[in-house]
């Protein structure tokens, strides 16, 4: 039996067993607090039932003020599947403004093993130029009461601030997302924020003095 047969197969099994019972938790557990304001993106898909497919159940983004700010032309991805076991790419777009940072939230559940994602990245376009977001909080893996759903949330900034991003995640082969919520806000750095940007350039000044 060939490896993506294996995977519907283990989603349709999970999935049965996912929706006769009850969970304490939620697939929105950790919204930022920044959704919803001005030069926000917000973007949520959910596994749809006996496939591999996540589909966009949910996506708003927010204005400001400033009639030159525009949200970028390219789409929110839709439907999403892997393109190898426990492979994703997600992409969605984001505000065009002279905001000089940008804060990102991807929330994940998923199913089959629970061992934490192996990788999660995202590059993100400046207009011609590649920016790759920098990971500055990962939370603890949580499990479900039922143990066969796990949970993580991981905070991303980008400097300078881009127009839209790609996703990249890899799970274990024998994993399946079941859900994905995306965030982003376009804003200034908070004064946390610029000391731990500016302890990384310093630790990047030492490396290539050394």
């Amino acid at each position: 039996m060939n490896t993506s047969k294996k995977n519907v197969r283990l989603v349709i099994a999970l999935s049965v067993f996912v929706f006769s019972s009850t969970f304490s938790l939620a697939d929105d557990l950790t919204p930022p607090t920044y959704r919803g304001d001005p030069l926000s993106v917000h973007g949520h898909w959910n596994l749809i039932p006996g496939s591999t497919i996540l589909n966009l159940t949910n996506s708003s983004w927010v204005d400001d003020t400033d009639p030159t700010t525009t949200l970028h032309p390219l789409t929110f991805s839709n439907p999403v599947q892997p393109g190898a076991p426990g492979q994703y790419q997600f992409q969605l777009p984001n505000w065009i403004d002279t905001l000089p940072i940008k804060y990102m939230r991807v929330q994940l559940t998923w199913m089959g093993d629970l061992n934490p994602p192996i990788s999660l990245a995202s590059q993100a376009m400046d207009g011609t130029t590649t920016i790759w977001g920098q990971i500055v909080n990962t939370s603890p893996l949580q499990v479900d009461a039922a143990g066969i759903k796990a949970y993580q949330f991981f905070d991303l900034i980008f400097q300078p601030n881009p127009d839209f991003e790609r996703v990249n995640i890899t799970l274990n082969p024998n994993s399946v997302l079941s859900q994905v919520v995306i965030d982003t806000v376009s804003t200034v750095p908070e004064p946390a924020t610029m000391g731990l940007l500016g302890f990384g350039a310093m630790a990047l000044l030492k490396r290539k003095h050394k």
